[in-house]
């Protein structure tokens, strides 16, 4: 069977990922997502309100138009993060397909679709259990489990059976992911045995020697950062990626542990956490707040100023994203007000664009202006480094390797890490979006 590779984004950048497997002339895509670095670029950006060219016209989602007129059969969603779901609101309806996905991923998709204000989605969506496979015109496709830095992630392997490409964008090898699925290390080795024509493995943090921690090991990790910054008898505020369940129940967990009661704030982080809730996928204790309209925050931060030793203030802004509730704090527009008793958290990284670092950047600043401690990067990252990934595909042995999620240069460590597994010139594939790659006879 001849079988058709075709990146329409996320090869050659970080997000905007999609791709599209041909099989006979019949498709799969994976993914629609967005490139935030591009959309955070124009400032009153609004992408619900925005139309399909105009995001194009600013890289902000793929390019599908080399799609159309192709038998899609169905959408693949990996995951909820935005830069593999952000785009269906503006691709999705141009192909009559159902849209298949995990509970939290289709739930986050639903919720996102409700901004959506030029295109109606009338696709079908389908829940599938991670481990669960589904059969598509001829055409199987099995959610493999995995753990990254948001739960019911999956890597999805398409195909017949005898000829099977494995989609791996997003993934890390963690035995301790403290919440959710781990990487299903036995199912991998399974394709290793059964033949597995080609695999997509994401490139991400390849540049990183690995391997990445635990999410155990960042636990320990923010509870030695905590006691330190309880011991001054200011507020501490922690801020890390909204989607990121695990880590939000570790803070939250550890606060009350202190005898600190957490707040969670922001429109974002009361959104993922909410259908993390509603879904049962995490037990938050009851007496957690969770605030997310304006009004309510506004009066939760004026009582919190008042008694600061008490908190432990949970909110977005870990990119330094100016309208988030920590760039706000640090501009003066909330009640609350920073002083030199005060400790920020970051449990996260830069995601490595100029804009995010120059935000962070000009955060911190102001934040240390006001004599806050800070403390960077007590985190670990959702995907995997040099070490992990290397196991990684030695555990799948594909005939085909296509690094994939990557910058340019981070592509080419992947293929040069292929060469050093034992791949040849001729099973290592640099590709690039909207060129195929036919595999097979």
């Amino acid at each position: 069977m001849m079988v058709e590779i075709l990146p329409v984004g996320g090869l050659g950048e970080v997000g905007k990922n999609m791709t599209a497997l041909g099989f006979d002339g019949k498709y799969i895509l994976v993914d629609m997502g967005i490139r935030l670095d591009s959309i955070m670029a124009f400032e009153d950006a609004n992408i619900g309100t925005m139309g399909r060219e105009e995001l194009i016209n600013i890289n902000g989602i793929p390019d599908d138009a080399i799609l159309r007129g192709r038998k899609v059969r169905a959408i693949v969603l990996t995951h909820g993060h935005l830069d593999h779901i952000g785009a269906v609101g503006k691709l999705a309806h141009a192909y009559d397909a159902p849209i298949y996905g995990t509970p939290f991923t289709i739930e986050l998709t639903k919720r996102l679709l409700r901004e959506e204000r030029r295109f109606k989605i009338k696709n079908e969506f389908r829940t599938v259990t991670p481990g669960d496979t589904v059969k598509v015109d001829g055409i199987e496709i099995e959610f493999i489990r995995a753990t990254h830095s948001i739960l019911h992630t999956t890597l999805p392997l398409v195909g017949n059976g005898g000829t099977s490409v494995l989609c791996a964008s997003d993934f890390r090898l963690d035995e301790e992911p403290l919440l959710g699925y781990k990487t299903d290390r036995v199912r991998l080795k399974q394709l290793a045995n059964e033949g597995l024509l080609a695999a997509m493995v994401g490139a991400v943090r390849v540049d990183n020697p690995g391997p990445t921690p635990s999410e155990a090991h960042v636990k320990k990790q923010l509870e030695e950062v905590m006691k330190e910054a309880s011991s001054g008898g200011g507020l501490i505020l922690a801020t890390t990626f909204s989607s990121h369940i695990v880590r939000l129940k570790s803070i939250v967990d550890l606060s009350f542990e202190m005898g600190r009661t957490p707040v969670l704030v922001g429109r974002s982080l009361r959104n993922y956490c909410t259908a993390a809730l509603d879904l049962g996928l995490v037990d938050f204790p009851p007496e957690l707040y969770i605030h997310g309209r304006p009004n309510a925050v506004r009066n939760l931060l004026r009582d919190m100023q008042r008694s600061k030793e008490d908190f432990v203030l949970i909110c977005t802004g870990h990119q330094g994203e100016p309208n988030s509730v920590l760039s706000r704090i640090a501009d003066g527009q909330f009640p609350l007000k920073v002083s030199n008793r005060d400790e920020v958290i970051f449990s996260a990284s830069v995601i490595p664009n100029p804009i995010n670092e120059s935000n962070r950047e000009l955060l911190e600043t102001k934040l240390r202006a006001q004599g806050a401690h800070i403390h960077r990067d007590v985190h670990a990252s959702g995907h995997a480094g040099k070490v992990d990934t290397a196991e990684f595909i030695e555990l799948v042995r594909p005939e085909h390797l296509i690094p994939c999620h990557g910058t340019s240069d981070k592509l080419r460590i992947m293929l040069e890490l292929g060469k050093e597994l034992g791949y040849s010139s001729g099973h290592l594939h640099h590709l690039r979006n909207g060129i195929s790659l036919r595999l097979g006879g």
